[in-house]
């Protein structure tokens, strides 16, 4: 399955989330059971900056998951940069990156450090 490509915009300093549907030829992809894990870096390969600590099942489909970031993660990150993120599913031993992309961070107006 080919990653799909999804830019975000992060506001430093809030919690971010989405809810992500998975499909493989239209079909629901069951995201029960599975180990997801997202990072935030500023290209491949350098260190961490941040991650999706906030990824939890939708109990009211097994084909969505809600990916969040919380407020602590988001103030790693610098306003007013760039950097990329991606999400793996790890599922019966096979692993597969699901979504990709980059993560525009835009710099808070409000003094916001903790």
């Amino acid at each position: 399955m080919a990653a799909a490509k999804h830019n975000i915009i992060v506001a430093r300093g809030e919690d971010f989330s989405f809810t992500l549907s998975a499909s493989l030829a239209s079909v629901p992809v069951n995201l029960n059971d599975t180990e997801l894990k997202a990072e935030i870096r500023r290209a491949g390969g350098k260190p961490l900056v941040a991650s999706f600590d906030a990824i939890s099942n939708d109990s009211n489909d097994s084909n969505n998951v809600v990916v969040g970031i919380s407020k602590t993660e988001t103030l790693k990150l610098d306003g007013n940069t760039t950097y990329e993120w991606d999400l793996f599913r790890t599922a019966s031993g096979t692993r597969s990156r699901l979504i990709y992309g980059k993560v525009f961070v835009e710099d808070s107006i409000t003094s916001i450090t903790t």
